[in-house]
């Protein structure tokens, strides 16, 4: 644990507790503020230099809060400079990114803060389209490195069932490769 990291963020996230927050933990270098209707969890990761800011509704008993990343707020937000989270590895900097994460959480997750559960549903709407389109663009990737071997071996039967099965997502060049696999898979 470090206590100079403790002293950052309690220095920077004053603003929680005239909103209803409370410092209710530190573990680490993890502090987790709490409401009546919303928690708010810094993380440092020292080893990594990973720093975040996470944003949760309050569980019932014995059920933990499911939490969103600052990441995600901003990015379902419209804040395009900032998707991933600031790395700083050295205590000694890390000062100007706590006050920036603090700046953040204020200005643009204020919904969250007061617990509105609608603003949760879209960020889940959010969360769950971006691992799905993080998904999809991971699927296109192996299709189109297997395609690239078919095509060279001139393999037009796997071509064509590689491309079937993501033909939605195709650039156009990728449909007229297609057309001409189905015309040529015979051969």
């Amino acid at each position: 644990m470090s206590a100079r990291f403790t002293d950052m963020v309690k220095e920077s996230f004053y603003f929680l507790e005239g909103v209803g927050f409370s410092l209710a933990s530190t573990e680490g270098n993890r502090l987790r503020y709490e409401s009546p209707t919303s928690v708010v969890v810094i993380d440092w990761d020292a080893r990594s230099g990973e720093l975040e800011a996470f944003v949760g509704l309050q569980a019932s008993v014995g059920h933990p809060p499911e939490t969103y990343s600052l990441a995600d707020v901003l990015g379902m937000e419209g804040v395009a400079d900032r998707k991933m989270p600031p790395q700083v590895a050295d205590e000694e900097r890390l000062q100007p990114f706590v006050d920036r994460l603090a700046d953040d959480l204020r200005v643009h997750a204020q919904p969250a803060l007061v617990g509105d559960r609608m603003f949760f549903r879209r960020l889940e709407t959010f969360r769950r389209a971006n691992a799905e389109a993080l998904t999809r663009g991971l699927q296109l990737q192996q299709v189109r490195s297997a395609v690239e071997l078919a095509w060279r071996n001139r393999e037009f039967k796997k071509v064509v069932g590689l491309y079937a099965s993501v033909e939605d997502d195709l650039t156009e060049a990728e449909k007229g490769k297609l057309e001409y696999a189905r015309r040529h898979q015979a051969d």
